[in-house]
């Protein structure tokens, strides 16, 4: 599928770093300097393992020119560019993402690319590979301190908020170039060069706002384009590509083909096998069997859902379920991210590392889900009820537990790490967006309980690595 070329990313995307343009980086928590060069990594081995050789000395020819270019790049330059690709080099590539998967949800989704689980998982090699990539920069960064343009030579104009880090390399360049090769990867329907443009104009506006010499921003391509190919490598061979060999279960208690659609085959069936991030084996908190057909804790919730569809569902029940089912799950997730990477100021090292540690939670949390999913198989409550009405159609997949309560468990208990003056809200949010899949009708109450419990278990998971990857949790 080919759609239109944009020549300039999403207008949500431009909205929010209009909205931080201007803002210095000086964040809720600080750059963490040479450190940050040595924090944990998802898919290389550390930091310094691609470290680039040294860039030109100060004072030698080749600096002088790449001087002069800053230079004339400066006398015209594109502000426009400067100002879209100001800010957090990782911010606009993570509004990039969720806009190609807005539009193929839209598509009943794609489910080769943004169903449930393979949205969230585009999304943990997008954020992983992001976050690897400036861990390496940093390692660089301080390997060889070169300072920026604006630093060195008072002639030239820090047309971004100035920076203290080392320029070499650009870690704009790095996080775009990163992230052009993982969406191209991600997205084969589109044009991959246009992620690729993208990247080039988010690097060289680096170099005519004073931030980069131009081989900050080439050793900072070829930096992210290596950490690209170990990310995409490792998802060559996540079992997600493998074709499925099972067959749509029987019995009476079994999940069948749900209206309108009636998709024979479920969504993903495999997803339940993929490779994990943190959380080791897929099955590994498998919930309880849930209640069957017949037992009077299965009879209660349906009756649940029998009284909501017959006027107990209040318009913001209603309001809410729809909310939560109108765009992939861990979409909204990833924009709670980046409204707190805005709102705490955090330094780019840190705001790629929230990301990462939060897409990863949810994408293990899916894997989790799916893996019980497809060991119980539960039929649907609109199979248990025919005349059941529900707010939006049932998902093409069995019942127990709730993707949506698994992953949302996950995400808060990440959320609650990394900002825990903002737990209470974000485990809130949880909760609702749990039991939205009660309100739509298309859950059991006893779904979302237990994803609630293994999403948190999940995202506990994620929580003991964040704790002991070198970054620590201190402002």
């Amino acid at each position: 599928m080919k759609r239109l070329s944009r020549a300039v990313l999403p207008a949500a995307a431009l909205a929010a770093l209009a909205t931080c343009a201007d803002a210095p980086t000086a964040p809720g928590r600080a750059d963490p300097g040479a450190q940050g060069g040595r924090w944990s990594t998802w898919v290389i081995p550390d930091g310094a393992s691609l470290r680039p050789p040294p860039p030109p000395a100060e004072g030698s020819p080749e600096q002088l020119r790449e001087l002069e270019e800053v230079l004339r790049a400066q006398a015209a330059p594109d502000t426009a560019a400067v100002r879209r690709w100001s800010g957090v080099p990782t911010r606009a590539w993570t509004h990039e993402a969720v806009d190609q998967l807005e539009f193929y949800w839209a598509l009943l989704p794609d489910v080769r690319v943004a169903s449930p689980a393979r949205s969230a998982r585009i999304m943990a090699l997008l954020h992983v590979g992001m976050y690897d990539a400036l861990v390496a920069t940093w390692d660089a960064k301080f390997a060889y301190g070169r300072r920026a343009p604006h630093a060195a030579d008072r002639r030239v104009r820090a047309l971004d908020a100035a920076s203290e880090l080392p320029s070499y390399p650009s870690e704009h360049a790095v996080a775009a170039a990163t992230a052009a090769e993982i969406l191209a990867y991600a997205f084969p329907h589109e044009e991959g060069d246009r992620f690729r443009e993208l990247a080039r104009e988010a690097a060289e506006s680096r170099i005519a706002a004073g931030m980069a010499y131009r081989s900050d921003v080439e050793a900072g391509m070829a930096l992210g384009r290596a950490v690209a190919a170990r990310v995409i490598a490792r998802a060559e061979t996540d079992g997600s590509g493998l074709p499925w060999t099972g067959s749509v279960p029987e019995g009476p208690h079994a999940w069948r083909p749900t209206p309108p659609r009636q998709v024979k085959v479920p969504f993903d069936p495999t997803a339940g096998t993929w490779t994990t991030w943190a959380m080791g084996e897929p099955g590994r908190f498998r919930p309880p069997p849930p209640p069957l057909p017949g037992s009077p804790a299965f009879q209660r919730d349906l009756d649940e859902l029998r009284s909501l569809a017959a006027g107990g569902r209040t318009q913001r029940q209603a309001d809410a379920a729809r909310y939560w089912a109108t765009d992939a799950p861990s979409a909204r997730w990833e924009l709670f991210v980046d409204e707190e990477v805005a709102a705490q100021r955090l330094s780019p090292l840190h705001a790629a590392r929230a990301h990462a540690l939060i897409s990863v939670a949810m994408y293990d949390a899916f894997v989790a889900c799916w893996e019980a999913k497809f060991h119980y198989a539960l039929l649907r409550p609109i199979t248990a009820d025919p005349e059941l009405e529900t707010v939006f159609s049932t998902p093409p997949f069995a019942s127990y537990p709730s993707g949506h309560s698994t992953i949302s468990a996950a995400a808060a208990e990440v959320f609650a790490h990394l900002f825990p003056d903002r737990a209470k809200h974000y485990r809130e949010k949880a909760h609702e967006a749990s039991f939205s899949r009660v309100w739509g009708g298309v859950h059991y109450r006893f779904d979302v309980l237990a994803g609630e419990e293994l999403g948190a278990k999940v995202g506990e998971t994620v929580v003991a690595r964040a704790k002991g990857d070198g970054a620590g949790r201190s402002r």
